[in-house]
């Protein structure tokens, strides 16, 4: 039986905003981010993310990606089959499906370099423990497991630890907290101050009344003592930003490593 924290789950989300696809591996990219995530994202006609904050048209588009055969497949959530392109071959066709997807033109665009994360560089990886959002969950009328993570969009998840223990992995700011994940040396940035999304129904888009009030609250009630979430102002806070060295790129985290902190705090900017 494992001793440590664990890697529990991987997760990418190789087109921002769409579904999320489960690994069993994940190699460090170039931006300093897990290969393939956030590699693409839909633009509409001003050069803006078209996304879940923005328009509701997102959570009924479901998203099934092969990169192996260099395939994307798109269906709305009420139908059954799948709409399949080429990433290469078939852009133009692709463009056309999401402009007719969402009645406007819009443009899907790759980015291999991390430029699509809402914090590139400084925030390359989001990491929070299973037990956070079975907790979460339990705030909210036992919300199901997986939509819960389905709200949160985490890359990583840990198991064998308590809810929030993730809180430890970051400090006040300026200051980031030095872990290693397998042979994967990761600074811990800071807590991810969350936004509308969450509230909402991950397939529906159907919100929650009150749920950042909510949230913010039993967060404050759950803090573990050695949290410094207070020093950032409000708890509407999960998971954690981790930095990923330029070191580190082509290393492998795989479900089952292991997360040691190293007791090192590195002055940041």
């Amino acid at each position: 039986m494992k001793q440590l924290p664990f890697v529990e789950r991987i997760c990418i989300y190789p087109v921002k905003s769409l579904d999320g696809i489960w690994l069993q591996e994940a190699q460090i990219g170039s931006g300093g981010c897990l290969l393939h995530d956030r590699e693409y994202a839909i633009f509409d006609e001003h050069d803006k993310y078209v996304n879940g904050k923005k328009n509701p048209l997102v959570h009924e588009l479901r998203l099934n990606m092969d990169f192996e055969a260099k395939t994307i497949s798109f269906r709305h959530q009420a139908q059954t089959n799948w709409h399949s392109f080429h990433l290469q071959h078939d852009k133009d066709a692709i463009d056309l499906y999401l402009s007719s997807f969402f009645n406007k033109q819009v443009t899907l665009k790759q980015n291999t370099e991390g430029g699509f994360l809402d914090k590139p560089v400084k925030s390359g990886m989001t990491l929070l423990s299973t037990a956070s959002l079975q907790t979460v969950a339990g705030w909210f009328n036992n919300l199901p497991l997986e939509e819960t993570r389905q709200r949160f969009r985490a890359t990583l998840e840990l198991g064998n630890v308590p809810a929030f223990w993730e809180d430890r992995l970051f400090a006040t700011e300026g200051t980031a907290i030095e872990f290693t994940i397998g042979n994967v040396k990761v600074l811990g940035m800071g807590p991810r101050a969350r936004c509308v999304v969450p509230t909402r129904n991950p397939q529906t888009g159907e919100g929650i009344h009150a749920f950042q009030k909510t949230f913010a609250n039993c967060r404050e009630q759950n803090l573990p003592a050695e949290s410094v979430l207070s020093h950032y102002g409000h708890t509407y806070y999960l998971s954690v930003d981790c930095m990923i060295p330029s070191s580190e790129i082509g290393k492998w985290i795989a479900k089952g490593d292991e997360l040691k902190l190293t007791g090192n705090k590195i002055k940041v900017d």
